[in-house]
């Protein structure tokens, strides 16, 4: 497996996390776990698409996909491809994907829908000029365009999101959201729907993801659970032991096993 990484324009900076252009070739279907993330993915899909099952679809057909946007989820998502992939991936922080994207997040939360019901005519063209491109540097590129333009119509989010979502990240997931609520002068309700508009999924539970994606890189570096527990700010051993099965649907040891959403095995950086 490839993955190429790529650096989004400066002015995207706080909107856009990275570039990853992937490729795998393993001649048998594959699927892997993704763990839930504090981030939003657009996957640009250059092969025959790909299989992708949230929570929902355990007792049914996962979905098959082509292009398409995976909102916040608090639950693992399985995700596969017939034996062969080949993509560009856009991270977008949270608040960046409300502003780019420009739908109500709760709209996205815990689901992955085609790139073209979100983003319409532009973005299936933005997926054919992509295709065709010839090199990775392009098509980094065309998405650096792409999303400027968009983000330059985008109104601001706000900001009384902007700077709670700030303390959540900055704590590791350990800011007490009643205080946070008490600073804003807001109600618990209110403060609840501007995160579901904003990031799809209220306080509380982006606290609850943003410390588990802490742990879940930790417990990947073969940390033991009692370092990680008492590094992010879990109870004990048991509280982080019950977040990872509830959040990841595996144990911590095959957490650790597994690895942190997705292999990395050779990564090249463009200059």
């Amino acid at each position: 497996m490839t993955m190429i990484t790529g650096t989004p324009h400066h002015s995207l900076r706080g909107v856009v996390l990275r570039y990853e252009g992937f490729r795998q070739d393993n001649g048998a279907p594959v699927t892997f776990r993704e763990l839930p993330c504090s981030f939003v993915p657009i996957i640009i899909d250059l092969d025959r698409g790909w299989t992708v099952a949230h929570r929902e679809h355990v007792d049914s057909a996962p979905l098959h996909l082509h292009s398409f946007v995976a909102g916040v989820t608090d639950g693992p998502v399985m995700v596969g491809h017939g034996g062969s992939a080949r993509c560009l991936q856009v991270d977008l922080t949270p608040l960046g994907a409300r502003r780019i994207l420009g739908v109500p997040m709760g709209e996205l939360a815990n689901r992955s829908v085609p790139v073209d019901d979100v983003l319409g005519r532009s973005g299936a063209a933005l997926v054919q000029r992509i295709g065709d491109a010839a090199t990775w540097k392009e098509r980094f590129a065309l998405v650096d365009a792409a999303l400027t333009a968009r983000l330059s119509e985008a109104p601001d989010v706000d900001a009384g999101v902007v700077w709670s979502l700030g303390r959540i990240t900055s704590s590791g997931g350990t800011a007490a959201i009643g205080e946070l609520a008490a600073d804003l002068g807001w109600s618990h309700r209110r403060l609840i729907a501007r995160y579901r508009d904003a990031v799809g999924l209220p306080p509380k539970v982006m606290s609850r993801i943003v410390r588990f994606e802490r742990a879940s890189t930790l417990l990947g570096t073969g940390a033991d659970l009692a370092f990680a527990a008492a590094e992010c700010g879990y109870f004990d051993q048991a509280h982080l032991a019950r977040d990872v099965r509830e959040l990841a649907g595996i144990t911590p040891t095959e957490l650790r096993s597994e690895g942190v959403n997705s292999v990395q095995d050779s990564v090249v950086t463009w200059p």
